[in-house]
């Protein structure tokens, strides 16, 4: 038998389930950090094989307690998960419902998430995230989520539904941005090699090692710290050296050498960090004004995302009406928290805000470290909060449905709520998002147009909406196009329907509808 692993769980597989699992990490032939080790299977076809045992009984199935987190990193940035797909497994053993990948700067991780979380029967939301400026805030020193720096705003687009054109504004912003990131990394490394060569001529750190540290060259930061702790981890195996070389680098320091997360750390707070001698100084093109990753966003087809700080209280999110004034000024209609860096008197404060404001809440966890931590924290579980985080959830799965198939998202291409009546737009998107559907019906709904569509959607609304519960879809379901004629669509909103077409839509609503176990 052997055991891995991940937060606070423990979990035990027979040694053949475990040589799946550590696939699931592996690099792939064509990633940065592959290093050439023959894999008898890909990531996606090691999913599959343990879904398959587990259908078979040889692995226990996990409980599935509806819990959600729409906000987690992959190696795709930075994080203790080493793929999307190890990402999606873990979340699927921890009884995970809703899913989310959230990486910095890159989609590139979205495909394998995708598909890992359809072998796995876990519904998968798509988002990216960047940072902006402002340049005002800057200047009076006023914080906003990033608690050490004035001015700077992270900002996360839920709900991507296209990629960007290659000849695009936005396309053009987030190639500018990364570059300008990795000149910076580039410049770190190099001065980090210069202080590590100062003690040790032989220790000798290169771009290239950082970039090994990610499959797509995507660098962080904390993919400079991760190579450099590497690189001196491999000349000094034996803690006593391991040691008396640190103390030459940093001086007397206290740290658990066996810990490869807090040596990384230490590097990272120690050298790289403003003030330390390997920092070097952000370049301004890096963090565009908010109005412009806005507008990148939207290119995406997703809802640009403000995530509230919450815990320290900065001089911006001091007063959340004002802050939310502002956030709508900018066409933002959208909220996210991470509730484990948060009081649950400050959680629930963030939420009754958001709630009187009409903005949905989205919940997450980052893992943007290499540290093991629960996917769900306590605070997402608590009854209060959960359904608030569901609600936001299931509306960004909703998002991404209503996008691809009727052509409407719960933001328009102005940057608008595409409803303007909140009351109406927020449960709608939230039920559609509760709906599963069959291949065969994704197929019929994309070859009816988005107009027709968007006539089932508001119908299905109409008639089940209330109904505060799941819906699985039996394969066959369609609605004949003498009915759909017979379904007016007024403003793109509201649909017109007679007693008849009523009557013969609800029956084939109870044929084809199940309430989910």
């Amino acid at each position: 038998m052997a055991r891995t692993m991940k937060g606070n769980s423990v979990k035990i597989f027979p040694e053949k389930v475990q040589i799946l699992i550590s696939l699931l990490g592996e690099p792939e032939e064509g990633e940065l950090n592959y290093a050439g080790k023959r894999k008898p299977m890909s990531r996606l076809e090691a999913l599959k094989e343990l879904k398959r045992l587990e259908i078979e009984g040889i692995i226990a199935p996990p409980k599935r307690y509806g819990w959600v987190n729409v906000h987690i990193h992959t190696s795709e940035s930075f994080s203790i998960f080493r793929s999307p797909a190890e990402a999606a497994w873990e979340a699927y053993r921890a009884g995970l419902e809703i899913f989310g990948i959230n990486d910095h700067y890159t989609v590139t991780g979205h495909r394998e998430f995708g598909e890992a979380c359809k072998i796995l029967g876990l519904k998968a939301v798509f988002s990216i995230e960047a940072i902006a400026m402002s340049e005002e805030a800057k200047v009076k020193g006023e914080r906003y989520n990033d608690p050490k720096n004035p001015g700077r705003i992270y900002l996360c687009g839920k709900g991507v539904v296209q990629d960007l054109k290659p000849d695009s504004p936005g396309n053009t912003l987030l190639k500018t941005m990364r570059e300008a990131l990795r000149r910076r990394y580039e410049k770190m490394t190099e001065k980090v090699n210069e202080i590590l060569k100062g003690i040790d001529p032989s220790l000798n750190l290169t771009f290239d090692d950082v970039l090994k540290c990610t499959p797509r060259g995507n660098v962080t930061e904390r993919h400079v710290a991760q190579a450099a702790a590497e690189l001196i981890r491999k000349k000094f195996p034996n803690n006593h050296d391991l040691k008396e070389f640190l103390r030459k680098l940093l001086g007397d320091i206290k740290i658990n050498l066996s810990s490869d997360e807090g040596l990384q750390d230490l590097i990272r707070n120690e050298l790289l960090k403003a003030g330390g001698p390997a920092y070097v100084e952000e370049p301004a093109e890096a963090f565009p004004n908010l109005e412009k990753l806005i507008s990148l966003y939207r290119e995406y087809g997703a809802i640009p995302t403000y995530p509230v700080l919450g815990n320290p209280i900065t001089e911006k999110e001091a007063d959340l009406d004002s802050l939310f004034d502002e956030l709508e000024n900018y066409g933002i209609f959208a909220i996210e928290v991470i509730p484990k860096r948060n009081t649950e008197e400050r959680l629930r404060e963030i939420l009754e805000v958001a709630g009187k404001r009409g903005f949905p809440v989205f919940n997450g966890t980052e893992h943007n470290t290499k540290s093991p931590q629960p996917l769900v924290d306590d605070l997402s579980k608590k009854a209060d909060f959960l359904p608030v985080f569901k609600k936001g959830a299931y509306l960004i799965l909703g998002h991404q449905f209503l996008s691809r198939y009727a052509g409407i998202g719960y933001i328009d291409s102005t940057g608008n709520l595409a409803f303007k009546d909140r009351a109406f737009g927020i449960p709608f998107f939230s039920f559609i998002g509760r709906i599963t559907w069959p291949d065969d019906v994704s197929e019929w709904l994309m070859n009816i147009g988005k107009e027709n569509t968007l006539k089932v959607a508001l119908g299905l609304h109409l008639i089940l909406g209330d109904k505060q519960c799941n819906w699985v879809v039996k394969p066959g379901f369609k609605m004949p196009n003498i009915l759909l004629n017979a379904i007016k669509l007024r403003n793109k909103q509201t649909i017109q329907i007679d007693y008849k077409a009523r009557e013969n839509f609800e029956d084939i609503i109870k044929t084809f509808f199940m309430v989910e176990e």
